[in-house]
């Protein structure tokens, strides 16, 4: 990771000073903190590349702070010198989904990071000091932006220390974050899609292995993990069925629960079988099951009330559990008797729907 007070080494600097007399100077066009119509929250990097609007997802359930995931695009077109990010108390993670020829990270008007990257690898830095970047040549990546108030409640939560720093050599493929990246691929294709309770369990599962890992983090010694109480799993499937055609936060189902999110998820998963956001998702089909039969709403209202973005949202989550377009699936089933409309205790539906 790079802090404010890096020393770059000689092998990381090889042949930069050559290059250096190549590069101007990067742009002090900063931009303003403030958000505009084409900004998003933690899309520093995208921005300092011009690339406003680029894909992206925020967190919801962080008590102080959020996580924004950015998915960086730079073409033929974007190989130069970046604009600076402002030094701010944060860490930016970079996901290099593509391989890297040159990139080089700039601070106080020299390079302190010249080197290539191998798709999945990992680069870490502490906005502590201004930086900015020269892209030597095309590539992808997912930009982390993580505000080291959202490590210090992560780690607090789980009665840990905070994190003072993140230790990650530059370059480093670490196959734990390149599976979460790519989990979330899908969602930042269609944002506006995206389940809050999903975003929220991966950036979690992001927050434990990086504060372990690289941060220094020692997980205090617990009992055996196990699974949620008849109480609690009772109170989490209520929560999750009463409130189908919301947004649904892991903190919220989690706090009805009494814990914190990280036990949450892990006991909800031991006593279901599958995590909480793929529990609400089949709980979502199985009303919609209901009202294609039961009712005559149109497939675009169903989809509004079982919490879908909308009618082709609903169409591409049915297809891909049920095997068929909720339509042709109406037709089919024209006639036939559901066993039961969903309860708030969630133990009526279909046959196949989570119990």
């Amino acid at each position: 990771m790079i802090s404010s007070n890096f020393s770059p080494t000689a092998a990381t600097l090889s042949g930069s000073s050559r290059s250096h007399q190549n590069r101007h100077r990067p742009n002090d066009r900063t931009g303003s903190h403030s958000m505009d119509e084409h900004r998003t929250y933690g899309d520093a990097v995208a921005h300092s590349h011009g690339l406003d609007g680029s894909p992206a997802l925020v967190t919801r359930s962080l008590p102080k702070a959020q996580i924004g995931i950015t998915r960086i695009i730079c073409g033929p077109e974007h190989i130069g010198m970046k604009a600076t990010i402002p030094a701010e108390d944060t860490f930016i993670a970079a996901l290099h989904l593509t391989e890297v020829a040159h990139h080089e990270l700039w601070s106080n008007e020299r390079p302190v990071i010249s080197q290539g990257y191998a798709a999945n690898s990992l680069r870490i830095v502490n906005l502590g000091a201004e930086f900015a970047s020269y892209v030597g040549s095309p590539h992808e990546a997912l930009s982390f932006y993580i505000p080291r108030s959202v490590l210090n409640d992560f780690t607090e939560e789980a009665g840990n220390p905070p994190v003072v720093d993140l230790h990650c050599k530059p370059g480093l493929v670490d196959p734990v974050v390149a599976h979460l990246g790519a989990a979330l691929l899908p969602a930042l294709e269609r944002p506006a899609e995206a389940s809050s309770l999903f975003v929220d369990h991966v950036t979690l599962a992001l927050l434990a292995h990086l504060s372990k890992r690289y941060g220094g983090v020692v997980q205090r010694e617990t009992a055996r993990p196990r699974g949620l109480s008849l109480i609690q799993n009772q109170r989490a499937k209520e929560y999750l069925a009463r409130n189908l055609s919301r947004d649904i936060l892991v903190a919220d189902v989690a706090k009805a629960c009494g814990l914190s999110r990280n036990h949450f998820i892990r006991s909800f998963r031991m006593t279901t079988g599958m995590t909480p956001h793929k529990w609400l998702q089949l709980r979502r089909i199985e009303q919609a099951k209901t009202l294609l039969l039961e009712s005559s709403m149109a497939t675009a209202e169903i989809a509004v009330d079982c919490g879908f973005a909308d009618q082709s949202h609903l169409t591409r989550v049915f297809t891909r559990l049920v095997g068929m377009p909720p339509s042709a699936w109406r037709r089919e089933h024209k006639g036939r008797k559901t066993i039961g409309c969903v309860a708030s205790n969630g133990k009526q539906g279909w046959p196949d729907g989570p119990q």
